[in-house]
């Protein structure tokens, strides 16, 4: 099965930033491989792409249908999920990250059924580096205190926003961007629709912003998010 490219509105984005990164070939291609079986077809794959190379571009086209391909030269994964964002034109647009993927072959049909509020955020489970082995499943909950990083719902994997002028990640952060911006979801619409069943699964590797990130410039976004709030 291929997803639809449907010159309508499509019930679903997903939408995927991509950079270069260690083993990208890899964990992109995990990344389209769980989209291709989906039980609930009605959906775009938006790719905007930060890489200095064309990797992800021939991927894309080896894959052949069902992409949306964006060379996106402003660097940064929150610019980058922005403009995957702003290309989405689904009524739905679900953020997947490149390494990681959908758990199994109904994860779009259970998002769309159960995203009844503008927001959503579901269960998941973890995998190191490129093994297939599922650790650690997580269900996601509302903190009051997530923008100071008490992430209790997880990475931006996990969300699923309403395609209605939808807000945008905050620039200025990479580290505590998705604890901001569910902050800011939370104030403006209220707690989110909560799946607890496991629909995504989580990459840990070596290359993620957590282990690459100086712990300097993690202390400069935990004094920006707090003067942000205060």
């Amino acid at each position: 099965m291929t997803p639809k490219m449907t010159t309508n509105k499509p019930k679903l984005s997903v939408a995927i930033p991509t950079s270069g990164m260690e083993n990208g070939d890899f964990f992109f291609r995990r990344c389209l491989d769980s989209l291709w079986n989906q039980s609930e077809q009605d959906f775009e794959i938006v790719v905007t792409d930060n890489s200095e190379d064309d990797i992800i571009l021939e991927i894309c086209n080896w894959y052949r249908t069902g992409i949306r391909y964006i060379k996106n030269p402003q660097k940064g994964m929150a610019q980058n999920t922005n403009e995957a964002i702003r290309q989405s034109k689904g009524e739905l647009i679900k953020i997947l990250y490149m390494d990681d993927f959908l758990a199994h072959d109904q994860a779009i049909e259970n998002i769309i059924k159960k995203c009844k509020n503008m927001w959503l955020v579901t269960g998941c489970t973890h995998v190191s580096g490129t093994d297939e082995f599922r650790t650690n499943p997580h269900r996601p909950r509302w903190s009051k205190n997530i923008h100071l990083g008490n992430n209790t719902i997880g990475s931006p994997s996990v969300l699923t926003i309403r395609n209605q002028d939808p807000l945008l990640f905050d620039e200025n952060m990479t580290w505590l961007l998705d604890c901001d911006y569910y902050k800011r979801l939370y104030e403006k619409y209220g707690k989110p629709s909560v799946i607890n069943d496991i629909n995504v699964a989580i990459g840990l590797h070596k290359g993620q912003a957590t282990h690459t990130m100086g712990e300097d410039r993690k202390l400069q976004e935990y004094e920006y998010i707090k003067k942000k709030y205060a």
